[in-house]
């Protein structure tokens, strides 16, 4: 059965790929296959109202049952108001969609202006999932938490500029330097319960098509 993954990123494209290759009896096919260009606007409060609103979007776009997923993030250091939730892109105050090298000197100065350690990052990545044919729908949130890394990376940000600093360890070495073992065991340990949920709603949706 064909899945939609519903985004244009194709680092984030990649990586729920290989998150969701442990359900064996779908194929999953990209916006790029299917030639949709439309970008959703996420422009909901949540990350769950977000990924909802893309999942049913591109859902009934394609015809075909849809994932999407979105992040909030949130922080120990910062004050309630200056908290990032869903504008973890869109840190200004125009929430203009910053480039990744703005995100990366975003938080430089934030740092400074927070030099505080043991700085911790929660995400929040909600994956709701839509099926067009009888609109049937689910979500569930995978919650991660980040510290700050050893030092910046300067290798490529491949769409994920924050990876340059945050690693799954205090003072540790970034994620994008983490060797792709390492990486694809974290998020298979971190998503388990989300596949063990998505697949069951996939097996239920299979015998009502």
């Amino acid at each position: 059965m064909k899945i939609l993954l519903a985004t244009h990123n194709v680092s984030k494209l990649e990586r729920y790929k290989k998150i969701l290759k442990a359900i064996d009896f779908i194929e999953l096919v990209s916006l790029a296959d299917l030639n949709i260009t439309e970008k959703v606007e996420e422009n909901h409060e949540t990350n769950t109202e977000n990924a909802l609103h893309k999942a049913r979007t591109y859902g009934k776009i394609s015809g075909l049952v849809t994932v999407a997923i979105d992040e909030a993030l949130m922080t120990n250091f910062l004050p309630d108001n200056e908290q990032p939730g869903v504008y973890a892109r869109r840190l200004t105050k125009d929430k203009k969609e910053l480039t990744d090298s703005e995100v990366i000197e975003t938080w430089k100065k934030i740092f400074k202006l927070y030099p505080q350690e043991d700085k911790q990052f929660i995400w929040s990545f909600a994956v709701a999932f839509y099926n067009p044919v009888n609109n049937l729908e689910g979500v569930k949130c995978v919650q991660q938490i980040s510290h700050i890394a050893k030092y910046f990376s300067t290798l490529g940000t491949n769409g994920y500029p924050m990876s340059t600093f945050l690693s799954p360890a205090k003072n540790g070495k970034p994620y994008i330097e983490m060797d792709q073992k390492e990486k694809d065991e974290k998020d298979n340990k971190n998503f388990r319960a989300f596949i063990r949920e998505f697949k069951k709603w996939m097996k239920i949706q299979m015998k009502l098509i």
